[in-house]
């Protein structure tokens, strides 16, 4: 059992990590890219 706090930093980690599929740019790069061409 881990605490919420780990399993954040886990996913802070996750969503920080570049993606070969993305082209070597991070999954919370890409959302903060699809955001602003939808304003």
């Amino acid at each position: 059992v881990h605490s919420q706090e780990v399993l954040n930093n886990v996913a802070t980690q996750l969503n920080e990590r570049p993606r070969k599929t993305l082209n070597f740019m991070t999954p919370s790069h890409m959302i903060d890219k699809g955001v602003a061409l939808m304003t």
